[in-house]
């Protein structure tokens, strides 16, 4: 479940038409099922019906958007207000999905994700609000999930089993009288690795400091150092007072009937609350009368180098969120005065040579907040940072910004505004409309993005954005200066300073004080460790196979030509948009040419070329395209590691009448980019390095299975290189020896351009309308003679695989351990059948040891079909458990029992992973793929089969296999250096995580 939901600004104009059951039939102010219809309102934006209700009983506010859409989502929020950092919103955004009164069992969630045609499932705590998204394709499936959410959000079994709390939230752990006293729990080690992130501790002190009197500098999600000041009775008494249908937003989409939607909510639930009194508000925060100055400190390793490691911010507290169209004008002025690629501000820093990367935040809240980040910058930059932005502010305001990078960022946000490019368009447009419906009360104020937007235009002719600037940046004292600088071996001191504490705590206890800690362990274990009656999972809701469709769906590519180039063509209504992928093998570059794939792909769009310089170039892809990127991606063929087939992906998408230039633009940027501009060179370099140090400290994850990978694989090796930490360290290496290697970075990156970037190396693909593929076609031959022929060899590699079971050591507090191997080349074959193994190993076993009892955020497997078998935590406080809890896999696997009904949810938990709803951009994505591994109609359907068919004795017949894979002992372990030296002779090596000076 995720902690923070992020800002949303994309909005769709895809042809959705009215249904739902005719919303010609509902008049306003008749009452339907309890509800009185408020008001209805076509809102051309979603080209849909809206109809906006109250429940005349409860006070409960409702929101229905009847679209033709059979991917429907029901939503259900409450403003919740913390006082404290206690984090009492997300541990009870956790609590109520464990158990309710009509759904007794420990985990109704955990169920559903085992056994349900959801096509998203998930709870989230925002600053000021929790919401409960559920979203199905399936009717039946969609009343079964809103019928358990919303009885877990208001007859909840946490309101009176303290159990739960102690699990979701913390408790003390003390497994006997000579065992340390420890601190235990989900959302406790879920925001310790949170805040092993030093961009959520800069947030969490931008918004203490912004805001020291009013919600907004609490941390909702909960701080590690306040989580173990909740209490069962605060708890239970938060719950009373937000959890009301008065405090509910009840949002609906889709072409579920609109009458049986509001019978079901009224009959079942909301019939039994009366309006209560109690109105929840948050006062606004004062006004500062200056600017806030304040130093913080964040952890990194013993030894680490604090040189460029420092965060600058300057953050300011801008206008009331109903205020529209000035939000929609701070997203434009976060680009145009930051994020540009020419931005005044990124540029007059870059001359002042402070930080390598600076980035523009534009966060919509109750009181709005801009903020300017700097990152890989020191301490003593502090001042000259503030004096360099001011004074840019103010020469902004003075003299206005460029027009033309105004109309470039204005026409790439409103192409983002109308093409709702997702197949998820229910909880795009919730996200969307949640925060401006709560904090303004207009439940549609936050879909109709016209308005506004033809506001902004308007207003850029008047110098709208120039005033803005002067007002809520250069002349307001509600602001805060910000410096967050590196302290090594601060996390091993507070770690320490807390087990003192517990020490101190523990020998402070009387006898009876232990025996009564060391009971409730023992008594949350057994409760853990137990498990659902039959009679209780039999309350969960569940479909039956035959609600399953038979087939699975197939997207086919048709092979064109232009000018030579092979196309492939995915038949799918775009809506006039064109989007447009050349793929480009890898393989045609020599091996210690890889890294450079990567640093080309990152580095592509962003340097000066023939034609344009970088800012103009910035200016032509806003203009006249709606998005344009790289990236490296790797296909197997034939299912098979050794049929590995890297591909560099270079992508942009527009409207159809501007195909030709979107080609045009894309080709110039692939010939004809210049890499020896060695100032322009350094700071992108500089400026994409940031962002991976960044990424590093922030996705433990991916670094460990990555490099995991690396121990056994072809593909793994590949994926080191070009995005694990061989990968950061090869950036590492160019960036702190700059000036000696520039000749050196210049000439490898334009012969690897070379070798990729021409047509007999070139595959291209488009997903389209019919109508549109000719002027794709046209453009292709157009711009193709601007390519090289190429020859169309490719390099032979020669891997030598990483040596295995290292720890990557960082300031996290907590772990990240993955275990794998290929069961392919242990002799075993792919069959659809391990699909449900990955269900049951994942959202049985591993959720069982891993997260309820291990007190990790999530544990979780993932077996593909080229062989890959990985076992994997998420933010875990252990280490050594988590490896034997792995060990133990076979042997629960050997022992496995399910019962008819126990099989057909895993099934279908199966099936629902593999029905995922796509966008038409995906699914021309997803046809790609299976032309590059060769996979057919014919196989998907097999292994539907083979998947529909699993048993109980399938699943302990596959048992050997994972013992054999488990038994190779490949692992690897991102994570904290105490619980890391801890173990230590569980490693070949120990690896600080840290760049070269």
């Amino acid at each position: 479940m995720n902690k923070n939901i992020p800002s949303i600004l994309i909005l769709a104009f895809a042809a959705i038409v009215s249904s739902c059951g005719n919303p010609e039939q509902f008049k306003v102010d008749e009452v339907y099922n309890g509800f009185k219809l408020v008001e209805k309102r076509f809102v051309k934006e979603v080209n849909a019906e809206c109809l906006y209700f109250v429940h005349k009983k409860s006070g409960a506010r409702l929101l229905k958007i009847a679209a033709d859409d059979p991917n429907k989502l029901f939503n259900i929020a409450f403003k919740t207000v913390p006082e404290n950092d206690f984090g009492t919103p997300h541990i009870l955004e956790h609590s109520v999905l464990n158990g309710s009164k009509n759904f007794p069992v420990k985990s109704p969630f955990d169920v559903l994700l085992k056994g349900s045609l959801n096509t998203f499932l998930n709870a989230m705590t925002s600053s000021d609000f929790t919401t409960y998204p559920v979203a199905s394709m399936n009717n039946k499936d969609y009343f079964n999930l809103m019928h358990v959410y919303l009885d877990a959000v208001f007859n909840p079994v946490m309101l009176e089993d303290s159990r739960i709390l102690k699990q979701e939230g913390w408790h003390f752990e003390l497994n006997d009288k000579n065992a340390p006293l420890v601190y235990k729990g989900v959302v406790y080690n879920e925001m310790k690795g949170a805040f092993s992130d030093p961009m959520t501790e800069l947030y969490y002190r931008i918004s203490k400091n912004l805001f020291p009197d009013n919600t907004y500098g609490r941390e909702s999600g909960g701080h590690p150092d306040a989580i173990p000041g909740l209490t069962q009775e605060y708890f239970k008494a938060f719950h009373q007072k937000f959890y009301h249908p008065s405090n509910s937003y009840i949002f609906l989409y889709g072409d579920a009937d609109l009458n049986q939607e509001l019978q079901f909510i009224n009959d079942h639930y909301l019939v039994n609350y009366d309006v209560s009194d109690d109105i929840v508000e948050i006062p606004f925060q004062k006004p500062f009368r200056e600017m806030q100055v304040v130093e913080e400190a964040y952890a990194v390793p013993e030894g680490s180098s604090v040189k460029d490691n420092t965060y600058l911010t300057m953050s300011f507290v801008t206008h009331p969120s109903e205020e529209r169209t000035t939000s929609m004008a701070f997203d434009i002025l976060a680009n145009a005065l930051v994020n540009h690629e020419t931005a005044p501000i990124r540029l007059a820093l870059q001359e002042a040579g402070i930080g390598s990367e600076v980035m523009g935040w534009f966060m919509e809240m109750q009181q709005s907040v801009f903020a300017i980040v700097v990152q890989n910058a020191n301490p003593e930059d502090r001042d000259r940072f503030r004096e360099v932005v001011f004074s840019t502010l103010r020469k902004v305001v003075a003299e206005g910004l460029d027009k033309t990078t105004i109309e470039g960022i204005l026409n790439r946000a409103e192409f983002n505004l109308r093409e709702g490019n997702t197949a998820q368009k229910g909880l795009m447009y919730m996200f969307k409309n949640q925060q401006p419906w709560i904090y303004s009360g207009d439940p549609f104020t936050g879909l109709e993005f016209e308005k506004p937007l033809a506001e902004v235009k308007a207003g850029t002719e008047n110098k709208l954005l120039e005033s803005l600037v002067d007002k809520y940046l250069v002349n307001n004292p509600h602001a805060l200066l910000l410096t967050l600088k590196p302290e090594p071996g601060l996390q091993s001191r507070r770690d320490a300073e807390i087990t003192r504490s517990l020490a101190t705590l523990k020998a402070s206890m009387s006898e009876a004080q232990l025996d009564s800690i060391i009971n409730e362990t023992r008594q949350l274990e057994q409760f853990q460790k137990s498990e659902d009656t039959p009679e209780a999972l039999a309350t969960i809701p569940m479909l039956q196979l035959s609600d399953i469709p038979a087939e699975t769906e197939f997207y086919p590519v048709t092979a064109k030509k232009a000018s030579g180039i092979p196309v492939m063509y995915s038949d799918q209504f775009t809506n006039g948009i064109v989007y447009a992928t050349y793929y480009f093998d890898t393989r045609a570059l020599p091996q210690d040419k890889i890294p450079y794939a990567a640093l080309l792909s990152s580095i592509l769009g962003k340097m000066n070329t023939e034609n344009f310089t970088f800012g103009e170039l910035d200016n032509e892809l806003n203009i006249h395209t709606g998005g344009f990127s790289s990236e490296l991606n790797t296909f197997l063929q034939n299912r098979m590691d050794e049929g590995m087939v890297p591909k560099l992906l270079v992508s942009a998408k527009s409207t159809s009448e501007k195909t030709g230039k979107m080609a045009g633009l894309m080709a110039e940027i692939l010939v004809r980019s210049n890499y020896s501009d060695t100032a322009r060179l350094k700071s992108v370099l500089t400026r994409h390095f940031a962002m991976v140090d960044a990424d590093i400290k922030q996705n433990g994850l991916n670094y460990a299975r990555t490099r995991v990978s690396s121990y056994y694989s072809r593909s793994g090796m590949y994926g080191e290189l070009t995005s694990g930490l061989d990968y950061y360290r090869f950036l590492s290496g160019l960036v702190s020896n700059f000036d000696e290697k520039y000749p050196e970075i210049s000439k490898n990156l334009e012969e690897t351009a070379k070798l990729l970037f021409n047509r007999k190396n070139l595959i291209a693909s488009v997903t389209c309308s019919p109508a549109e593929l000719p002027g794709f076609l046209q453009a292709v031959e157009e711009t193709a003679d601007i390519l090289p022929e190429g020859s169309g060899e490719f390099q032979p590699w020669n891997f030598h695989f990483n040596q295995g079971n290292e720890a990557l050591l960082s300031a996290s507090k907590v772990q990240y351990v993955v275990q794998a191997s290929n069961f392919k080349n242990l002799g075993y074959q792919w069959n659809g059948k391990i699909s449900v193994l990955n269900q049951v190993i994942s959202t049985d076993w591993l959720q069982s040891t891993i997260r309820v009892m291990g007190g990790a955020y999530g544990g979780f497997s993932s077996f593909s079909p080229a062989g890959g078998a990985y076992f994997m935590s998420y933010r875990d406080p252990n280490l050594k458990k988590t490896l034997d809890n792995y060990d133990a896999t076979p042997v629960f696997l050997e022992k496995f029992q399910a019962d008819e009904q126990a099989m057909t949810r895993f099934i279908i938990g199966t099936i629902a992973r593999i029905d995922q709803p796509k966008s038409a951009s995906q699914k021309g994505r997803t046809a790609m793929q299976y032309y590059f591994e060769k996979t057919t109609a014919d196989m998907l359907n097999q292994e539907r089969k083979e998947i529909l068919s699993t048993t109980a004795e399938d699943i302990r017949g596959m048992s050997p296999m994972v013992r054999d894979v488990l038994a190779q002992n490949v692992y690897c372990v991102y994570g904290s250096e105490a619980k890391i030296n801890e173990n230590k002779a569980l490693f070949r090596e120990l690896i600080t995580i840290e760049k070269e000076d």
